[in-house]
């Protein structure tokens, strides 16, 4: 009897575990590609309602926050810190044309602003360095 409720209990312990790391994160710290500037503190969740997983995560056909517990969701660095292909974008860049953050985060805000500003609505999106990249505590 006991090792009955043992296994039953590692189950539920398991399949909790599992649904916790399965949920999107609400914030990601985006940190491996740093080096002169800090790390950017991403609003995972707040981009949820605004675009499409697809859109940043490119290479994760069919990836939505339906299917996200059943896909393996590599981390941007995985492919743009050591490229295979020369005409993937390094995010060691500190370019705006170069860095894939920087094309892809930056551009977005920039054209949800212009958006914004001819509907006459405020965008609360960063479209500065600082915006993203805070300057580290003393």
């Amino acid at each position: 009897m006991r090792k009955i409720f043992l296994v039953s209990l590692a189950a539920i312990v398991v399949s909790t575990a599992f649904v916790a790391i399965a949920e999107p994160p609400e914030h990601i710290t985006i940190d491996a590609c740093a080096s002169k500037k800090a790390p950017v503190e991403f609003p995972h969740q707040a981009h949820f309602e605004v675009t499409d997983c697809v859109t940043c995560h490119h290479t994760a056909e069919g990836l939505t926050l339906e299917t996200a517990a059943d896909m393996e969701v590599a981390a941007c660095a995985s492919c743009h810190a050591e490229p295979e292909k020369a005409d993937t974008p390094l995010c060691s860049e500190k370019s705006l044309k170069k860095n894939p953050f920087h094309i892809a985060c930056v551009g977005c805000h920039k054209t949800e602003k212009k958006a914004a500003k001819a509907e006459g609505k405020d965008f609360k999106g960063p479209t500065s360095c600082k915006g993203c990249h805070p300057k580290a505590a003393k």
